[in-house]
C-alpha cells in the first residue's frame, strides 16, 4: 500500500548560534559524536550518508568522509585520542575548516493504528577546527507516521525527514556572502563569491546604507564577468557595493486558513511545495458528533509576480467524508470524490511568511444516496460551489 508519511513535529531551536558568512566552497566533515538508545552503527551511517550527499548538492562544501578521517588516524598515530580530538586533528590535516558532529540520542519505532510511529531526538554540534571554537548547538527532534509498512521503513522516514531538516540548518549556518556589483534595471549582479554555490532560485537580503533591507532571487549567472545574477523581488533597492547575504527559505510552505465551503464555514490547513499542493479542512456543520472534512491532492504553478504579490492556479482531486468527531479514530466513510480547481494570491511579508487568499471552484459526483445523507445531515445541497479561503503561511 501507497506510504503515507505525515508530519508530526518539528523543534529545531538554534543556540549559541554563530553564522558563518562563506564565498567560496570550504572543507567539513560530519561524523557521530556519540550513538544513544535505539540508534546502531547502521543507522547512524545512514543519516551520516544523507547529510554527506546533501552537503555536495548545496556545492558549497567539501565533504572529507570518514574514510578519509580514518586514513589519517592510522597514518598519524591519532588513535589514543579521543573522537573529538582525532575529528580535529584529522580534519586540519585533510584541509578541513568546519566539524559538524551529531550526538544521537534516541531512535524509536512503535505500531500504531495500522502502521508505525518513528521518532528521533539529536543535536548537533558547529566547530571551528582552526581554533576549536563551539560556534552553535541546536537540538532537533523529529516524529514520522508510516502506514502499513514495517518499523526499518518508519525510521528511514524520520532519519530522511530529519536530514532534510539539517540541510536548511546548514545553509543557516554557512550563508552566502556577496555585494552588489552594478544594477540594471530589476537585476542586481553580485560580485564577491563564487557563482557556481549561488544556486537558482535562492534568495540575498540586501541591506542598504540607510538600513533597510530589500529581498533578490538568484537566476543566472554572468560568465563572462564571474558574477551572480539576481532578480530583485522587493524592498528597498539596494546600491552598489552594498552587501548581499543569504537568506536561506524552505521550499515547502503552509499554512492556516478559514473559508467557506459549500456555502458554510470551513477551517483548514494548506500546503505547497515546488509545483505540489495539499489543503485539508473541516466543514462547521456536525449532526450528533460527525462532521464533514476534505482533502485536495493536486498541482500549483505560480503565473505572475509583483512585488509582494504573487498569483498561482492550483488543481486537484477532492475527496470529501465524514468523521466521527466522539472517537480517535481517524477513519472516515461515505467519500465522494470530486476536482477542485481555483487562484491563489499570497503577499509576503517578507520571503518566508505572510497572507493569502484562495477562491476556487468544486465538483462533486456523489450517487442520489450519498447526495442525500449530506443534504439532510449538514445542509450540503449543492455539488458545484465556491471555494473560498483566507490565511496565513510560512516557510518550514
Amino acid at each position: 500500500m501507497k506510504k503515507l508519511v505525515i508530519f508530526l513535529a518539528i523543534v529545531s531551536l538554534f543556540s549559541s548560534l554563530l553564522a558563518v558568512t562563506i564565498s567560496e566552497k570550504i572543507g567539513i566533515v560530519i561524523l557521530p559524536a556519540k550513538v544513544g538508545n535505539g540508534w546502531n552503527m547502521d543507522e547512524a551511517d545512514f543519516l551520516i550518508s544523507i547529510l554527506e550527499q546533501k552537503a555536495l548538492e548545496l556545492g558549497r562544501f567539501r565533504v572529507f568522509s570518514r574514510n578519509d578521517l580514518d586514513m589519517i588516524v592510522k597514518e598519524r598515530n591519532l588513535g589514543d585520542l579521543g573522537l573529538v580530538e582525532q575529528t580535529f586533528e584529522a580534519g586540519k590535516i585533510l584541509g578541513a575548516r568546519y566539524a559538524i558532529l551529531l550526538t544521537l540520542t534516541e531512535l524509536t519505532s512503535n505500531y500504531e493504528k495500522n502502521g508505525y510511529t518513528a521518532s528521533l531526538r539529536l543535536s548537533l554540534k558547529l566547530y571551528d577546527l582552526k581554533n576549536g571554537e563551539l560556534l552553535a548547538s541546536t537540538p532537533f527532534a523529529k516524529e514520522t507516521y508510516v502506514e502499513e509498512e514495517t518499523p526499518q521503513k518508519a525510521i528511514n522516514s524520520v532519519l530522511m525527514s530529519a536530514a532534510d531538516d539539517i540541510w536548511l540548518s546548514l545553509r543557516e549556518y554557512f550563508k552566502l556572502e556577496a555585494y552588489v556589483s552594478k544594477i540594471e534595471g530589476n537585476k542586481i549582479y553580485l560580485a564577491g563569491l563564487d557563482p557556481k554555490i549561488a544556486k537558482k532560485g535562492f534568495i540575498f537580503k540586501l541591506e542598504t546604507s540607510t538600513g533597510e533591507v530589500g529581498y533578490a532571487e538568484v537566476i543566472g549567472i554572468d560568465r563572462n564577468n564571474n558574477l551572480v545574477i539576481t532578480k530583485f523581488k522587493y524592498g528597498a533597492m539596494p546600491s552598489v557595493y552594498d552587501p548581499a547575504i543569504e537568506y536561506p527559505v524552505s521550499s515547502m510552505f503552509g499554512g492556516i486558513s478559514v473559508g467557506l465551503y459549500s456555502g458554510k464555514i470551513a477551517l483548514g490547513i494548506a500546503g505547497w511545495q515546488n509545483n505540489l499542493y495539499f489543503e485539508s479542512g473541516i466543514i462547521l456543520s456536525s449532526f450528533a458528533g460527525y462532521i464533514p472534512g476534505y482533502v485536495t491532492l493536486g498541482g500549483s504553478f505560480d503565473l505572475i509576480e509583483v512585488g509582494q504579490l504573487t498569483e498561482a492556479i492550483y488543481g486537484g482531486l477532492q475527496i470529501l467524508a465524514i468523521y466521527d468527531t466522539e472517537t480517535t479514530s481517524e477513519s472516515s466513510f461515505l467519500p465522494i470524490f470530486g476536482i477542485n480547481i481555483g487562484t491563489r494570491i499570497k503577499y509576503e511579508f517578507e520571503p518566508k511568511s505572510g497572507i493569502f487568499v484562495s477562491v476556487g471552484a468544486s465538483a462533486l459526483f456523489p450517487d442520489s444516496v450519498s447526495q442525500s445523507i449530506y443534504d439532510i445531515l449538514f445542509g450540503m445541497d449543492t455539488t458545484s460551489f465556491l471555494q473560498i479561503g483566507a490565511g496565513y503561511f510560512m516557510s518550514f
